[in-house]
Protein backbone atom coordinates (compact mmCIF):
# COMPACT_ATOMS: atom_id res chain seq x y z
CA UNK A 1 0.00 0.00 0.00
CA UNK A 2 1.53 3.69 -0.65
CA UNK A 3 -0.91 5.58 1.97
CA UNK A 4 0.47 4.42 5.53
CA UNK A 5 -2.53 5.51 7.16
CA UNK A 6 -4.44 2.91 4.76
CA UNK A 7 -1.79 0.44 5.59
CA UNK A 8 -2.02 1.19 9.15
CA UNK A 9 -6.32 0.68 9.35
CA UNK A 10 -6.09 -2.64 7.18
CA UNK A 11 -3.22 -4.19 9.92
CA UNK A 12 -5.47 -2.93 12.54
CA UNK A 13 -8.55 -4.51 11.24
CA UNK A 14 -6.48 -7.52 10.53
CA UNK A 15 -4.54 -7.93 13.99
CA UNK A 16 -7.90 -7.80 15.94
CA UNK A 17 -8.67 -11.11 14.85
CA UNK A 18 -7.86 -13.64 17.31
CA UNK A 19 -5.29 -16.19 16.08
CA UNK A 20 -3.94 -13.76 12.77
CA UNK A 21 -0.67 -12.38 14.38
CA UNK A 22 -0.15 -16.22 16.06
CA UNK A 23 -0.50 -17.61 12.84
CA UNK A 24 1.62 -15.18 10.83
CA UNK A 25 4.32 -15.57 13.41
CA UNK A 26 4.43 -19.62 12.69
CA UNK A 27 4.37 -18.80 9.18
CA UNK A 28 7.42 -16.85 9.29
CA UNK A 29 9.32 -19.55 10.87
CA UNK A 30 8.60 -21.93 7.71
CA UNK A 31 5.56 -23.30 5.82
CA UNK A 32 3.02 -25.38 8.33
CA UNK A 33 0.07 -27.47 7.04
CA UNK A 34 -3.29 -27.18 8.70
CA UNK A 35 -2.90 -29.88 11.07
CA UNK A 36 0.36 -27.88 12.39
CA UNK A 37 -1.33 -25.11 12.62
CA UNK A 38 -4.16 -26.04 14.63
CA UNK A 39 -1.62 -27.76 16.81
CA UNK A 40 0.51 -24.88 17.08
CA UNK A 41 -1.58 -22.04 17.92
CA UNK A 42 -4.04 -24.03 19.68
CA UNK A 43 -6.98 -23.15 17.70
CA UNK A 44 -9.50 -25.57 16.42
CA UNK A 45 -10.83 -25.97 12.95
CA UNK A 46 -13.15 -23.60 13.04
CA UNK A 47 -11.15 -21.18 14.47
CA UNK A 48 -7.84 -21.61 11.79
CA UNK A 49 -9.71 -22.01 9.19
CA UNK A 50 -10.94 -18.71 9.75
CA UNK A 51 -7.65 -17.02 10.19
CA UNK A 52 -6.50 -18.75 6.85
CA UNK A 53 -9.48 -17.96 4.99
CA UNK A 54 -8.88 -14.29 6.53
CA UNK A 55 -5.22 -14.13 5.34
CA UNK A 56 -5.78 -15.47 1.87
CA UNK A 57 -8.42 -12.36 1.46
CA UNK A 58 -5.61 -9.98 2.47
CA UNK A 59 -3.62 -12.07 -0.14
CA UNK A 60 -0.85 -12.84 2.75
CA UNK A 61 -0.55 -16.44 2.21
CA UNK A 62 -0.95 -18.70 0.12
CA UNK A 63 -0.69 -22.86 -1.16
CA UNK A 64 1.78 -24.54 -2.54
CA UNK A 65 -0.10 -27.04 -3.67
CA UNK A 66 -3.93 -26.31 -5.49
CA UNK A 67 -6.54 -25.97 -2.94
CA UNK A 68 -9.68 -24.03 -1.68
CA UNK A 69 -9.25 -22.18 1.31
CA UNK A 70 -13.34 -22.73 1.70
CA UNK A 71 -12.69 -26.62 3.66
CA UNK A 72 -9.09 -26.31 5.34
CA UNK A 73 -8.92 -30.19 6.34
CA UNK A 74 -8.93 -30.59 2.72
CA UNK A 75 -5.79 -29.11 2.24
CA UNK A 76 -3.00 -31.62 2.72
CA UNK A 77 0.17 -29.33 1.40
CA UNK A 78 1.68 -26.33 3.57
CA UNK A 79 0.63 -22.80 3.47
CA UNK A 80 3.22 -20.22 2.83
CA UNK A 81 3.42 -16.69 3.24
CA UNK A 82 3.49 -14.34 0.49
CA UNK A 83 5.51 -11.24 -0.52
CA UNK A 84 2.94 -9.33 1.33
CA UNK A 85 2.44 -11.49 3.88
CA UNK A 86 6.29 -11.45 4.52
CA UNK A 87 5.96 -7.72 4.32
CA UNK A 88 3.29 -7.75 6.61
CA UNK A 89 5.33 -9.92 9.55
CA UNK A 90 8.15 -7.44 9.42
CA UNK A 91 5.75 -4.58 10.29
CA UNK A 92 3.98 -6.36 12.33
CA UNK A 93 8.03 -6.51 14.15
CA UNK A 94 8.23 -3.22 14.70
CA UNK A 95 7.48 -1.86 17.78
CA UNK A 96 6.75 1.59 16.38
CA UNK A 97 3.94 0.49 14.32
CA UNK A 98 2.44 -1.31 17.14
CA UNK A 99 2.20 1.94 18.73
CA UNK A 100 0.76 3.10 16.14
CA UNK A 101 -1.71 0.87 15.64
CA UNK A 102 -3.06 1.75 19.31
CA UNK A 103 -2.06 4.97 20.09
CA UNK A 104 -5.28 7.13 20.88
CA UNK A 105 -6.49 9.45 18.46
CA UNK A 106 -7.09 12.90 19.55
CA UNK A 107 -9.31 14.98 17.86
CA UNK A 108 -8.54 18.30 18.35
CA UNK A 109 -4.84 17.31 16.72
CA UNK A 110 -7.15 16.31 13.65
CA UNK A 111 -8.98 19.76 13.01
Amino acid sequence: MENPADELSALRQLVNHRGVVEVLDLLARGPRTVRELRGEVGLRRPGVSRVLRLLAAYRLVALEVDGSWDETSAISGPVRLTGSGWRTVELLSSFAVWEALYEQQDPARDR
